[in-house]
C-alpha cells in the first residue's frame, strides 16, 4: 500500500479546511512538530480509514470537539492499481444511541471512480484487507511502528510471535487450505461411516428376505382356482341384476308419478292463493280511482308553489353572491387602514425615540475613539519593551550555549590530563617519555610532571564548577524570562485583538450616528404626510367605490327571506299530492291487466285439477308390479356377497404373490447395492487417508513450520545487519523456532524465542535499557518489513515509524539515521515522526505540523 493523497475533516485535532496531504514525490520524510500538535493523528487517520482502528477508545472519540461527524479519504496504490477509501462516522446521541459509520471503496485506475463497496461494512472491510494485502494487526507488526507499541512484536508471547510472522508471510492461506482439507476429511469420514452402516443394514435385510421362489409357485396355483369359481358366481349375479334393473325402472316410474301429483297439488294451492290476492288488488285499485278529482287539483297547486319558490331561490343566490363580494372589500379597507396606522407608528417611534438617541451619541463616541488611540500607543510601547526583553532572552540563550560548550571543553581537557597522569603513574621507572619532545624522563621528572598535571586537573575542575554555577544561574534566569515573556506576549496579543475590535465597533457607531442626524428631518416630513392621509381617509379608494356600488345593487334586488320561507312551507304541505298522483296513475294503468290475470288464473286451476284425476290410475298399476322387489333384492345380495368373498380371496392371493415377487426383486437390488457400496467404501477410505495427510501437512507443524524455518534465518540476518549499524556491532539477536520440553521427552515445542547478546554476553530482553530495547525492536520490525518485501519480490511500499527517538542519546540517534539511510532504497516511502530538531534536520522532506485555537494543520517543507 502506497499512500497518494490524504484528506480529512473533523478528525481528532484536525477540523475544517485542512489542506490535502500529497505524498507524491516523497521518498524519505519526517513528520515533525511539537508534542500534542497532531503528528500521530495523521497516521491514525490512515489506519482508521483503511481498517477502522486508531488509538482512540471509541469511534465517537475521533470526532473533533464541537463537531458531529468526521471523515477521512485516502487515495493509495496497491499492486499497480489505484484505489480510494472513504470512511466517515456520525456521533451517537438523541434517538440514535450509537454512532453510525459509512465505508466506501472505489477503484480509480480507469479514470472515473468505480464503486467496489460491499453490501455491509464487514464485506467492504474484507475487500480492503484483500486489496491492501494485510490486516491491521499485520500492519502494526511490520510496516507501521505505532507510537508506544514499537515492542508490540517483541513483547508478544513466543507462540503469538510465530503467529504474527505467519500472518506477515501470508501463511494464513495454508490455514485456509488446512481448514478446507479438515472439512473434506470430516465429510469423507461421515460419508464412510454412513455408507458402512448402510451396507450392514442391506446385508441384514438380504439375509432376512431369503429365497421366495417356491412360495411364488404355490401362490400361482391357488390364484388359478379362485379365478375359476369367481367367474361362475359373477354370471349368476349378473342375471339377478338384470331382473332387478327392470324392477328399478318400475320404481322410478312410480316415484315420477308421485312427484308429478305432489307438484300438481302445490300448484293448486298456489293458484288458489294467487286468485284471492288478485281479487284484493282489483278492489284496492277501484278505491284509489274514485279519488281522481281532488288529487288532480292538488297537483296543479303544487306546481304553482314550486315555480314561485324557484324564482325566490334565484334571487337569494344573487343576494348571497353580492354579500360574498362585499366581505373582501370590507377586509381590504380595514387592512389598508391598519397598514397605514402601522407605518405611522413605526415612523413615529423612529423619529421620536431611535433617531434622536443615535444622533446624540457622536460626541461621546469620538471621545471613546480618542481614548482607544491613546491605549493603542501604549500597547505599541509595551510591544517594544517585550521585543527588547526577547532580545535579552536570546542573548541569555547564547550565553547558556557558550557555557555548555565551555563545560564540554573543560571536561575533554580534564579527561586528557587524567589520561596523561594515569600514563605516568602506570609507566615503569625509566620508561616514561616526555609527551612533547619524546625524550626519556627519570623518576623525579615524572613526579614533577605528574604534580603539574594534578594542579592543572584541579584548576580545570575549579573552572568547570564555576562554569556550571554560571550556567545554572543563566538557565534559571532564561527560564524565568521565557515564562514572563510568554505571559506578556499572550496578554499583549489579547489586548490588541480587543482594542482592534473596539475601534471597529466605535467607527461603526459613529457612522450610524451621523446617518441618524441626516435621516431625522426627512422622517419627520414623512410622518406628517402619513397622518394627513389617515385623517382624510385617502386610502383604499377603489375598494370604497366598489363597496358603494354593491350596496346599491343589493337594495335594488329587494330580496325577502320571510317570503321565501312561506313559499317553502307551502310547497312541503302540498308535496303529499305527488305520491297520491303516482298511486292514482298506477291504479288506473294496472286495473285492466289485473282483471285479465284473474281470468287466466281461474282457467289454470281447472286444468291442474283435471291432470290430477288422470294420474291416480297409473299410480295404482305400478304399486302392484313392485310387490316382487324385496325377494329379488335378497337373492342379489347373497350372490354379491359370494362374489365379494371370492374377490377378497383373489386379491389376497395376488397381494401375496406380488409381495413375494417384490421381495425377490428387493433381494437382487440389495445384492447389487452391496457390491457397489463396498467398492465406494474402499474409495472413501482411500480419500480419508489422503485428506488426513493433507491436514497434517498443511498445519502449523507441517508446511508452515518449514516455510518459517526458511524465513527465520533471513529475518535474523536482516535484524543483525540493522542492529550492527545502530550499535557498532555490539549487539546481535538469535531467533530460535523450537525448544526442548522441560521433561526432555517428546517432540520439541514450536516457538519463536528472541535471544539478545552484547559484549557482556546473553541477557533477557527485559534487562536492556529503553534505548537499547528500542534499537532491538526497531531492527526486528524493519527486518520483518524487508522480509515481507523479499517474499512478494518487490520493494515494500511504505514504512511508518511513529516512536520516540528521545530514548536515544546523540550517538544512538545518529546510528538510527544511518540505518534509515541504508534501507531507504528497500522501500517506496519512509515516513518518520519526531519532535527532535537534530533529527528532523537530517531528512530531505519535512511535513511540518502546527496546532492553534482553530485546530491543527500542516505543510511540506
Amino acid at each position: 500500500m502506497i499512500p497518494l493523497r490524504l484528506d480529512l475533516r473533523n478528525f481528532l485535532c484536525y477540523r475544517e479546511n485542512v489542506p490535502t496531504l500529497d505524498f507524491t514525490g516523497i521518498h524519505l520524510a519526517c513528520l515533525c512538530g511539537p508534542n500534542g500538535h497532531g503528528k500521530s493523528a495523521l497516521l491514525d487517520a490512515i489506519t482508521w480509514c483503511l481498517w477502522g482502528k486508531a488509538r482512540a477508545r471509541s469511534q465517537d472519540a475521533l470526532i473533533s470537539f464541537g463537531a458531529e461527524e468526521c471523515r477521512v479519504q485516502l487515495d493509495f496504490s496497491s499492486r499497480a492499481e489505484t484505489y480510494r477509501v472513504i470512511r466517515s462516522h456520525v456521533k451517537g446521541g438523541g434517538r440514535r444511541q450509537q454512532g453510525a459509520t459509512d465505508l466506501q471503496l472505489q477503484s480509480l485506475s480507469g479514470g472515473d471512480p468505480v464503486a467496489l463497496t460491499g453490501n455491509t461494512i464487514r464485506e467492504s472491510q474484507a475487500k480492503i484487507d484483500r486489496t491492501v494485502g494485510m490486516d491491521y494487526e499485520t500492519f502494526i507488526n511490520s510496516a507501521f511502528l505505532l507510537q508506544g507499541r514499537a515492542d508490540e512484536f517483541t513483547n508478544k508471547p513466543p507462540a503469538d510471535r510465530k503467529a504474527v510472522l505467519a500472518k506477515v508471510l501470508s501463511l494464513e492461506t495454508y490455514d485456509l487450505l488446512q481448514t478446507r482439507a479438515r472439512e473434506r476429511l470430516s465429510r469423507v469420514t461421515g460419508d464412510g461411516q454412513e455408507l458402512s452402516g448402510r451396507l450392514a443394514e442391506m446385508r441384514r435385510q438380504a439375509d432376512d428376505i431369503g429365497d421366495p421362489t417356491e412360495e411364488i409357485a404355490e401362490a400361482d396355483r391357488s390364484l388359478s382356482l379362485v379365478n375359476q369359481g369367481l367367474e361362475r358366481q359373477r354370471q349368476e349375479a349378473d342375471g339377478l341384476r338384470v331382473r332387478l334393473t327392470q324392477m328399478e325402472a318400475s320404481k322410478q316410474r312410480l316415484n315420477a308419478i308421485r312427484v308429478q301429483m305432489e307438484a300438481l297439488g302445490q300448484d293448486l294451492e298456489h293458484l288458489g292463493s294467487e286468485e284471492k290476492a288478485i281479487a284484493a288488488r282489483i278492489e284496492q285499485f277501484q278505491l284509489i280511482a274514485a279519488q281522481e278529482g281532488p288529487v288532480r287539483e292538488g297537483i296543479v297547486r303544487l306546481a304553482r308553489a314550486r315555480d314561485d319558490l324557484d324564482r325566490m331561490e334565484q334571487a337569494r343566490q344573487r343576494f348571497d353572491h353580492l354579500l360574498r363580494q362585499r366581505t373582501p372589500l370590507d377586509l381590504a379597507i380595514q387592512e389598508a387602514r391598519t397598514r397605514l396606522e402601522g407605518r405611522i407608528q413605526t415612523r413615529q417611534d423612529r423619529v421620536e425615540v431611535e433617531l434622536p438617541k443615535k444622533a446624540q451619541e457622536e460626541p461621546e463616541l469620538l471621545r471613546g475613539l480618542e481614548e482607544l488611540d491613546r491605549r493603542l500607543v501604549a500597547l505599541a510601547r509595551q510591544r517594544q519593551e517585550v521585543a527588547e526583553s526577547r532580545d535579552r532572552a536570546q542573548a541569555l540563550a547564547t550565553q547558556v550555549g557558550e557555557a555548555k560548550s565551555t563545560a564540554l571543553r573543560y571536561e575533554s581537557e580534564g579527561k586528557e590530563l587524567n589520561a596523561k597522569l594515569a600514563l605516568l603513574e602506570n609507566e615503569e621507572a625509566g620508561r616514561a617519555v616526555c609527551p612533547l619532545c619524546q625524550t626519556p624522563l627519570n623518576q623525579d621528572s615524572c613526579l614533577r610532571l605528574a604534580d603539574s598535571y594534578r594542579d592543572q586537573v584541579g584548576e580545570k575542575r575549579g573552572l568547570y564548577r564555576q562554569n556550571r554555577d554560571l550556567r545554572g544561574k543563566l538557565e534559571k534566569e532564561l527560564a524565568d524570562l521565557e515564562k514572563e515573556l510568554s505571559q506578556q506576549e499572550k496578554a499583549l496579543a489579547d489586548e490588541q485583538r480587543r482594542a482592534d475590535a473596539n475601534r471597529q465597533e466605535l467607527e461603526r457607531r459613529i457612522q450610524e450616528s451621523r446617518q441618524a442626524q441626516t435621516e431625522l428631518d426627512s422622517s419627520g416630513r414623512d410622518l406628517l404626510a402619513l397622518r394627513k392621509t389617515l385623517d382624510e381617509g385617502a386610502y383604499a379608494e377603489s375598494e370604497l367605490v366598489k363597496l358603494k356600488r354593491l350596496d346599491q345593487e343589493i337594495q335594488e334586488l329587494g330580496y325577502d327571506e320571510s317570503a321565501r320561507q312561506d313559499l317553502y312551507q307551502q310547497t312541503r304541505e302540498l308535496q303529499p299530492f305527488e305520491e297520491q298522483a303516482r298511486r292514482l296513475d298506477e291504479a288506473l294503468g294496472s286495473l285492466p291487466g289485473a282483471e285479465g290475470l284473474l281470468a287466466r288464473t281461474r282457467e289454470m286451476l281447472e286444468r291442474r285439477q283435471a291432470e290430477l284425476r288422470r294420474l291416480d290410475p297409473e299410480r295404482q298399476t305400478e304399486l302392484e308390479a313392485l310387490t316382487q322387489l324385496p325377494g329379488l333384492e335378497a337373492k342379489l345380495r347373497e350372490a354379491d356377497e359370494a362374489v365379494a368373498g371370492l374377490e377378497a380371496r383373489r386379491e389376497s392371493a395376488v397381494a401375496r404373490r406380488g409381495y413375494l415377487q417384490g421381495q425377490l426383486n428387493r433381494r437382487k437390488e440389495l445384492l447389487t447395492d452391496i457390491e457397489e457400496g463396498s467398492a465406494r467404501l474402499r474409495s472413501i477410505e482411500d480419500d480419508q487417508g489422503t485428506f488426513q495427510e493433507l491436514v497434517s501437512a498443511l498445519g502449523r507443524q507441517g508446511v508452515q513450520a518449514m516455510l518459517i524455518e526458511t524465513v527465520v534465518p533471513q529475518l535474523e540476518e536482516q535484524t543483525n545487519l540493522l542492529l550492527g549499524r545502530m550499535t557498532d556491532n555490539r549487539m546481535h539477536v538469535k531467533l530460535e523456532t523450537q525448544r526442548e520440553r522441560r521433561t526432555g521427552r517428546g517432540e520439541p515445542i514450536e516457538t519463536l524465542e528472541i535471544n539478545v547478546n552484547d559484549e557482556l554476553g546473553p541477557r533477557g530482553y527485559e534487562m536492556y535499557s529503553g534505548g537499547e530495547a528500542f534499537r532491538v525492536n526497531l531492527a526486528l520490525r524493519i527486518a520483518l518489513s524487508k522480509v515481507l518485501a523479499q517474499r512478494v519480490g518487490a520493494p515494500l511500499p511504505t514504512l511508518f515509524i511513529d516512536e520516540g527517538f528521545g530514548t536515544q542519546d546523540a550517538s544512538g540517534r545518529e546510528s538510527i539515521l544511518d540505518a534509515l539511510a541504508a534501507i531507504q532504497n528497500d522501500f517506496e516511502k519512509i515516513i518518520v515522526i519526531t519532535h527532535l530538531d537534530d533529527m528532523k534536520e537530517a531528512f530531505p522532506v519535512r511535513i511540518e505540523v502546527q496546532k492553534d485555537s482553530r485546530g491543527s494543520t500542516f505543510w511540506l517543507n
